[in-house]
């Protein structure tokens, strides 16, 4: 017990030692402990960085209206196409039997209404000389709007069924280039409840967009018509220019971040960028040139504990929007400054008001040890 009690004092009094020859001395030289940072005048731009994938402008998936079998495919990938060009075939032998069998029933349903039209006005005239009643002249009637009917139905039939007999021929609804076939010979397609996707066709590869995500942390920056610049891998030593076209206000959250799709126009008269190229974009928002400047770590600095009582003045509260604190050497003290700031990025900020070129602030405190004068020694 004894030992645990010499133990407690001998604690006490080093740390009461160190409280006073550390905390409790403000002489102590507190310059040797601080990194310091100049205000420097230069130009800056402030970029949102994303990726996405390059894309035609406008892709057209081309399908098919009827069942069948391909018979023939008359274009492969990267093939040019023109409008109403023949693409593909598909066997008729069906279609052009039901063209025959509804055009038979139209035929039949054709010579029923005429004699339906013969008998009711024939009866007509006899209704009018007084030989029939009204009611067999009704019955009459009814019978030829029935004809009429199922002559309608049947011509419906028939122009569905030489419809149906043009869809065999499939065409290219656009002048462009092939970039998906998924077809072959033999191959069974059936449109039942959804169009089948048999030919891709990009309607033009010099004229491309990139497709990409921006954060709603930095989407309100994003407008219509700002340049961009992007790089592929395939060309890493080359960087491509393009221009924001549009952006998509339907948002979609990705691990509990919400982001927006964003469209980049870009043009490929070499056709050098191909569709699936990933591109890395670079959004230039805004730019500042000959402004004065700060590393943005300076805005970041917390002063330590230990420098509170070096401290000229207690920082202010409340700031306003682009308002900071920063911390400037006074002697042996501490002195907060607020400041105007400006743009940013992820490296600099623009100092608008409240400091002069090359002035020093605070960006760095380190725990390094320092001798004093008459010898003694302490870490901050």
């Amino acid at each position: 017990m004894k030992k645990l009690l010499l133990l407690l004092v001998v604690l006490g009094i080093a740390g009461g030692v160190y409280y006073k020859f550390w905390y409790a001395d403000k002489s102590i030289d507190i310059t040797s402990h601080l990194e310091m940072t100049k205000v420097t005048k230069g130009s800056f731009a402030k970029v949102v960085s994303s990726n996405g994938t390059i894309q035609p402008r406008n892709k057209v998936d081309v399908g098919t209206q009827v069942s069948g079998i391909i018979e023939k495919i008359y274009v492969d990938y990267n093939d040019e196409v023109k409008k109403g060009q023949l693409i593909a075939l598909l066997d008729t032998y069906l279609l052009e039997e039901e063209v025959k069998e509804t055009k038979s029933r139209l035929e039949s349903a054709e010579k029923k209404l005429k004699i339906a039209r013969l008998n009711y006005k024939r009866n007509q005239d006899l209704f009018k000389d007084g030989y029939i009643a009204k009611t067999a002249l009704e019955e009459y009637e009814v019978s030829l709007s029935d004809a009429e009917s199922s002559y309608n139905s049947a011509l419906a039939s028939y122009n569905k069924a030489k419809r149906n007999l043009g869809y065999a021929k499939i065409t290219s609804p656009v002048d462009g280039t092939v970039i998906a076939k998924e077809v072959e010979v033999g191959q069974t397609v059936a449109s039942n409840f959804s169009t089948p996707t048999l030919f891709s066709i990009a309607e033009d590869l010099t004229k491309m967009q990139i497709e990409t995500s921006i954060s709603e942390a930095d989407i309100g920056m994003i407008k219509q018509g700002i340049p961009v610049t992007f790089t592929v891998d395939a060309y890493p030593a080359d960087t491509f220019d393009g221009v924001i076209e549009q952006v998509r206000l339907n948002p979609n959250t990705e691990s509990n971040v919400v982001i927006y799709t964003v469209i980049i126009n870009i043009e490929n008269p070499d056709k050098k960028l191909l569709p699936g190229m990933t591109a890395f974009v670079d959004i230039r928002i805004a730019e500042v040139k000959d402004v004065l400047t700060l590393p943005k770590s300076t805005l970041q600095f917390k002063l330590p504990p230990n420098l509170k009582d070096h401290l000229t003045e207690l920082p202010p509260e409340g700031l306003k929007y682009h308002e900071a604190v920063v911390y400037k050497l006074q002697g042996n003290k501490v002195a907060p400054v607020v400041i105007e700031t400006g743009l940013s990025n992820d490296s600099l900020v623009e100092v608008v008001k409240g400091l002069s070129l090359d002035e020093n602030v605070i960006s760095e405190y380190t725990e390094k040890a320092v001798r004093k004068k008459g010898g003694r020694r302490g870490f901050m």
